[in-house]
């Protein structure tokens, strides 16, 4: 069996999924009871457990064969690491009342860095904390998100202007899209192996802010040109997303670290991995997809 956290969010529904489909026992791990319904109907077992509940996720973890940890993106906490830490205490202490066989993780470009990455760091923090445990663990640092511009996708076909964090907007970066990532977890959780693992994956190609844009452009048949974001205006812009003060700090200063190229892959003492999406693959099926 194998226990599942964030299920209900887009890396943890690929990784259920693939598990389901490949005939494995899956419990869905859900905060929300509501949100454990589509996955029982789907035939899974469904537990009940806050992240920071280390009693419920103790339960949840037990007679795992392998869990897989994603702790949420926490915008809307007001001190970002420092809550992250108290769920981060929670999940450590179930895991070791639990002792399932292996531990998948999600981390993040530059998970190994402590400092300069903004909210990357609770990664730091988490890789430092399941790489010590005296079971088998696997982190996945994750490139940036290719459904990170989703989100900006209609406005730019709007105004011919996609708005970029990444700056200057040719930069090119690692990039990864969110079914290869849940992919690789499944894939992880099935194998067998000993210690600490740390895979850094990206896809099969680097993109700029600038290739966004001309894909975008292709697809839609429109100019669309890509334009930073001034960095002065990072905050201002993540408020306006109803983040919190200091989460929306914490991501401006990791944006800083990417266009800074401070946040990069550490290359050395890991696994490099690289997924099958192509960009232009995944904003096609985005814009194509049923409203």
């Amino acid at each position: 069996m194998f226990a599942i956290t964030g299920i209900t969010g887009h890396v943890g529904r690929v990784t259920g999924e693939i598990l389901l489909n490949q005939h494995r026992p899956v419990r869905a791990v859900v905060r929300n009871p509501a949100k454990g319904t589509e996955w029982a109907a789907r035939g899974a077992a469904v537990t009940i457990a806050d992240l920071f509940d280390e009693s419920a996720l103790t339960e949840a973890f037990r007679g795992a064969e392998g869990v897989f940890i994603m702790t949420p993106p926490a915008l809307d906490f007001e001190n970002v690491i420092e809550q992250h830490q108290q769920m981060l205490d929670a999940i450590l202490g179930a895991l070791k009342n639990a002792r399932p066989e292996k531990v998948v993780y999600l981390s993040s470009i530059g998970g190994h860095l402590r400092k300069g990455t903004g909210a990357i760091r609770k990664l730091y923090d988490l890789e430092q904390a399941l790489t010590r445990l005296d079971i088998p663990t696997a982190g996945i640092r994750a490139g940036w998100f290719m459904e990170n511009f989703t989100g900006s996708i209609p406005p730019a076909i709007q105004s011919g202007l996609l708005h970029s964090f990444l700056n200057p907007t040719d930069l090119l970066i690692p990039m990864i899209a969110v079914n290869d990532i849940g992919k690789l977890a499944a894939d992880l959780l099935a194998q067998s192996w000993t210690g600490p693992r740390i895979i850094e994956l990206e896809g099969p190609s680097r993109y700029s802010a600038d290739n966004v844009a001309s894909i975008l452009g292709y697809h839609t048949d429109r100019s669309i040109s890509a334009v930073p974001i001034p960095g002065t205006d990072y905050e201002k812009v993540y408020s306006s997303f109803g983040f919190t003060q200091d989460a929306s700090r914490l991501m401006a200063e990791m944006n800083d670290g990417f266009n800074r190229q401070w946040i990069v892959f550490e290359g050395s003492n890991t696994e490099h991995m690289c997924g099958e999406t192509l960009l232009e693959d995944m904003l096609k099926a985005y814009l194509t997809k049923p409203s």
